[in-house]
């Protein structure tokens, strides 16, 4: 499923050494990802977010704080893939076909991928997970920590997919090309997104900001693909204690922008924030619903 970033020809992640037809090669770290984005294709020397940011991301997901969203995605997910003749189960819980393709693009140190593998596997469905980010240091800590999945280091907007080979993408706080989208996924293929929805986390803002703004939905259609479902999904997170706070804040460009005395002072009084995501779930159009 994977092609060389450079000349496009069909490669293998199997090996310690991966080497393309045109003998263009990359090399496999220790850890397992493998870096597929070429110095040339880099827009500053180290791309992506930074190994602070990356890192309280991953603390902040061991609380599980976002653990409702990542059910709700599972849920579209399962309910969507069950409706569709080829990605159905049977009544003994077998895949009448092959496996699923998912591919998380932007996925960051790999929770939301492996929160909805293990969430797919647990509902029947027979799963493929691999995902890419353009931060070598969160596709490392990705690669560490789930072994089962293949990472790798690239850009959202020149995957290293050949053409039509996902059954599902998901794209989560994520920037993303969808001609990249079209061309990667099978016809009827999933995309997934989601974005911050009008009140997310706006009692954070309010003590960061004097006129703290909402952010502004995203409503547009997507050539090449049907909106099968568009929600506004609002929970509410209470903090137990001062940490928690922290590790949201620590997840969040505030953090790295405040001083340390007005970051404290928020910490203190923070006891509640809104989680407030706008889910979208696309289907690429059949070519001849394109013609």
């Amino acid at each position: 499923m994977w092609h060389c970033p450079l000349c496009k020809s069909p490669i293998s992640l199997g090996t310690k050494q991966i080497i393309c037809p045109n003998r263009h090669s990359f090399d496999k770290a220790k850890s397992g990802y493998v870096n597929l984005l070429p110095v040339q294709f880099k827009k500053s020397k180290v791309p992506g977010d930074d190994k602070d940011m990356v890192r309280a991301r991953r603390e902040f997901h061991q609380l599980n704080a976002y653990l409702p969203l990542k059910e709700r995605i599972i849920s579209l997910l399962a309910d969507t893939l069950g409706k569709e003749g080829t990605h159905s189960v049977s009544m003994d819980g077998e895949r009448k076909s092959g496996f699923i393709n998912i591919y998380d693009a932007g996925c960051g140190e790999g929770s939301y991928l492996d929160a909805v593998i293990d969430g797919l596997l647990a509902k029947g469905f027979s799963v493929n997970g691999a995902g890419s980010d353009i931060a070598k240091i969160a596709v490392e800590l990705a690669a560490k920590a789930f072994k089962r999945t293949q990472f790798v280091v690239a850009s959202s907007f020149d995957l290293p997919l050949v053409d039509a080979s996902q059954d599902v993408i998901i794209q989560v706080f994520a920037p993303g090309s969808n001609e990249e989208y079209l061309r990667v996924l099978r016809a009827q293929g999933l995309l997934l997104t989601v974005d911050p929805a009008p009140k997310h986390l706006f009692e954070l803002k309010t003590r960061v900001y004097e006129d703290p703004k909402q952010h502004k939905l995203e409503e547009a259609p997507r050539e090449g693909f049907t909106r099968l479902h568009n929600e506004i999904f609002t929970f509410s997170i209470e903090f137990k204690s001062h940490e928690q706070a922290l590790a949201l804040i620590k997840m969040t460009p505030f953090y790295w922008k405040l001083p340390q005395g007005k970051i404290n002072e928020i910490v203190k009084t923070l006891t509640s924030v809104s989680a407030d995501f706008h889910i979208q779930l696309w289907q690429k159009h059949n070519s001849e619903d394109a013609k």
